[in-house]
């Protein structure tokens, strides 16, 4: 048996079998299934016609039930079904042969490029969440300050929530730093500038404000300085004496002056070459530069005003305050006092120069293409007579061609 199969011959049939039973059962799977309900070939109906049903007889014996079968032809029932007329797009009337299609899809409008040069102007919006100007914020110093160092930051807290219109402007208990005017007036330290809100989770906000006097009595009622200028503090002296000290001085001077021996000479009073004399100048110089030190003094560290840590203050705000400018190191505002609708028109302006640069930019290119289409046109002509005056002097090579 295996010789047999090992058999070339054999092979090629087998396979050739193999190959046919394959055909037909793609064939098989392929075909369509023949069709439901079609009548049999042998019947004849009764009636045929559209809209009616055929009727098909049928003997029965006596005393069989008779019935009536309906043909399944239904196909007869149907209306023929229209072809869908193409759109009118692809028809095109002709007076001689009638209706024709177009060899392909109807052509497409132009692009119109819509150039528009006018630009709006900027209309400032106001802000959402926001607190007037003229709004008073208690806060109360962290660190002491003293007029005679004025590089020592002003640093406070809030000590109450402030709301305007029910909403929460600024939460009791944010940081608050400022920097104290140079100079201070009688007992008041001036601060004054821009104030820096910082937020608990960072968030920095900037506004101009002024610093003023909170004086509030224990019975609940404020002060008759309540809200006045600056931050009151106490008068400090260095040296309690340091004004009968200048007195004392400025008077040994003069009467040492006073009791030097003088003699007459042809240019007035002279004091005499005396040793007394000598000694009493000595102690007049020696009482004028003392004198003039505990002035400078004076003038320096001697007297100045000192506002202790815990002071209350009002922070009176010069501009709209607006917390959803804070942001951390202030960057929404670049560390300064801007309202929103300033930033706004600063975008604006910036986006105007860099639509005027890029149409100065443009009509420059313009310009400069412009100028080498108008020198390739006044060179053309002269490529022209360079061309035919190349071709007239070029030598005529005979053209040779082999026959076959």
């Amino acid at each position: 048996m295996m010789k047999h199969l090992q058999k070339p011959g054999v092979q090629m049939a087998l396979l050739f079998a193999v190959v046919a039973i394959g055909g037909a059962a793609y064939y098989l799977s392929t075909r369509p299934p023949p069709p439901v309900n079609v009548p049999p070939e042998n019947e004849t109906p009764r009636t045929k016609g559209v809209g009616q049903m055929a009727v098909e007889e049928k003997k029965v014996e006596a005393g069989q039930q008779r019935t009536a079968e309906v043909s399944s032809d239904v196909s007869r029932l149907m209306l023929p079904k229209e072809k869908p007329k193409p759109p009118p797009a692809l028809i095109e009337t002709s007076s001689d042969s009638g209706p024709q299609k177009k060899s392909g899809p109807p052509p497409l409008p132009r692009l119109v490029h819509v150039k528009n040069d006018i630009v709006e102007p900027h209309v400032p919006q106001p802000p959402s969440f926001f607190a007037p100007r003229g709004l008073l914020i208690k806060a109360a110093l962290v660190i002491t300050v003293d007029s005679s160092s004025l590089e020592t930051p002003v640093l406070a807290l809030v000590t109450e929530d402030v709301y305007f219109k029910g909403r929460l402007i600024v939460p009791a208990g944010t940081q608050v730093l400022a920097q104290a005017a140079q100079g201070r007036s009688r007992d008041r330290i001036e601060v004054k500038g821009a104030y820096t809100f910082i937020w608990a989770d960072g968030r920095e906000y900037r506004i101009n404000g002024v610093a003023l006097d909170h004086e509030r009595l224990p019975d609940g009622t404020y002060g008759i300085t309540d809200g006045s200028a600056g931050i009151r503090g106490q008068i400090v002296k260095a040296d309690a004496y340091a004004e009968l000290k200048i007195l004392v001085a400025e008077a040994l001077q003069g009467i040492m002056n006073n009791q030097q021996d003088q003699f007459q000479s042809i240019y007035g009073l002279a004091p005499q070459n005396t040793n007394r004399n000598a000694a009493l100048g000595g102690g007049s110089q020696a009482a004028s530069a003392y004198s003039r030190m505990l002035t400078d003094r004076l003038a320096q560290d001697l007297d100045f005003v000192r506002v202790p840590a815990g002071t209350q203050f009002y922070i009176f705000t010069l501009d709209v305050f607006e917390p959803g400018l804070a942001s951390v190191a202030g960057l929404v505002q670049g560390e300064q006092p801007v309202s929103s609708w300033k930033l706004a028109e600063e975008t604006y302006a910036r986006a105007q120069a860099e639509q005027a640069a890029l149409k100065q930019n443009a009509a420059a290119a313009e310009a400069q293409a412009g100028q080498v289409r108008a020198a390739q046109q006044a060179l053309a002509p002269v490529s022209r007579v360079r061309g035919i005056v190349a071709g007239d002097s070029a030598p005529s090579t005979p053209s040779t061609r082999s026959e076959p």
